[in-house]
Parts: structure tokens; C-alpha cells; sequence
């Protein structure tokens, strides 16, 4: 399962209705809260498969927070930040924090269908 973390509800809905097409379940985490039980699969009585991937939009103000949160996690899934180009710091910072890739938003929406997909080698980094 994917679990996706996004500020703008564009990207949110872009990464729902991918994983849907491509038959993946995606769950959103609203919080670190949300996060964490999405990681450790408590059930809600919803989809609570295995988390291998999370996506953060870097322009949450908890992003750097819910990369580190996903990076300590005894399963360690793969973890995407996505944020504005020209946001370096940002970007640098999500690496730091421990995602596995660090794409800008364009790069993001372009390389979707091949991020969902479970066996996808990871994308280049910035």
C-alpha cells in the first residue's frame, strides 16, 4: 500500500486516481498520527495492507516530520518527497531527514505510474 501526504489537493488527487488505474491501494495521512497507524496497520476498518512507499509534498508544514517518521520505521518503506524546484533547502532537507527520493513536483507527476509501481527502481534524486 501507498500512503501519500500532500498539501495541495491536486497532487493528492493525481496520486489517488494513479494508483487507482493502476490497481494500488493508496491511503492519504493527514497527520503524523494518521502516519504512524497507517505504518504499523492498525485497522480502522479500512485497507490496511503493508506500506512499502510514502509520498510527502514538501510544501507541508510537517513534511521534514513525516519523512523522518517513515525513515525509522522498523519496515523502512520507500520513502518520495516532491516539492517546488526552487526550493532547495527543502529538498536538501527532506534527503537528510531520509527519503530515498527527492524529485520536484514536475519530475513527481511525470515519473507517478513508474513510483507506484512495487518493483520500480528508484527515480534519480536531484
Amino acid at each position: 500500500m501507498i500512503v501519500y501526504a500532500c498539501a495541495d489537493l491536486m497532487f493528492a488527487t493525481k496520486i489517488a486516481s494513479t494508483c487507482d488505474a493502476l490497481g494500488v491501494t493508496a491511503r492519504p495521512a493527514r497527520s503524523a498520527a494518521m502516519l504512524t497507524a497507517r505504518l504499523d496497520r492498525v485497522d480502522d476498518g479500512k485497507a490496511n495492507d503493508a506500506v512499502w512507499a510514502v509520498f510527502v509534498e514538501l510544501t507541508r508544514d510537517d513534511a521534514l516530520e513525516l519523512i523522518a517518521l517513515a525513515a525509522g520505521h522498523t519496515e523502512r518503506p520507500r520513502i518520495v518527497a516532491f516539492g517546488p524546484h526552487v526550493d532547495t533547502d527543502r529538498l536538501q532537507a527532506a534527503r537528510e531527514r531520509g527519503a530515498n527520493e527527492v524529485l520536484p513536483r514536475g519530475a513527481f507527476a511525470a515519473a507517478l505510474p513508474g513510483l507506484i509501481s512495487p518493483t520500480a527502481p528508484p527515480e534519480s534524486s536531484l
